[in-house]
């Protein structure tokens, strides 16, 4: 009996689990896409940063909002040196929620180093991949010790 309930678990577990592996096509999609956008917020483009964003992101902030958002942020940092990818993790698209590959990499600015960027696209009803969403952490070395 126990190892019923362990296999009808697994099953499961196997079923509801949101992640999908991702093809290499897709995560080549997702990654032109997010490094598009953010050389758009590197050169401080913020309203065509916010133009070229998923439609779920437009939808929950309005242009201005985020451009004040934006410059608050981002501009501490200094300007953008370098960027390195890190890794992506994907997960499926359900009836309410399209995929979406969220991309990790480790920015360099002027005034901040070891910068954590996490980048979320969502592949659209036509297709596209888009931005989604983004946050970052700087100083990411001192905050994984």
């Amino acid at each position: 009996m126990k190892k019923l309930h362990a296999s009808a678990l697994a099953a499961l577990l196997l079923i509801t689990t949101t992640a999908f592996a991702q093809s290499p096509k897709e995560t080549a999609d997702a990654r032109v896409a997010a490094e598009r956008w953010m050389k758009l917020m590197d050169t401080e483009e913020y309203s065509a940063a916010w133009n070229t964003g998923a439609a779920s992101m437009r939808k929950d902030m309005p242009k201005l909002a985020w451009n004040l958002l934006a410059n608050t942020v981002h501009l501490p940092l200094g300007a953008a040196k370098s960027r390195t990818f890190k890794s992506s993790d994907a997960i499926a698209a359900t009836a309410q929620k399209p995929a979406s590959i969220t991309l990790t990499y480790v920015g360099e600015y002027e005034k901040s180093h070891n910068v954590l960027e996490k980048v979320t696209t969502v592949q659209e009803a036509d297709g596209q991949w888009r931005v989604s969403g983004f946050s970052f952490s700087a100083d990411a070395e001192k905050s994984a010790k």
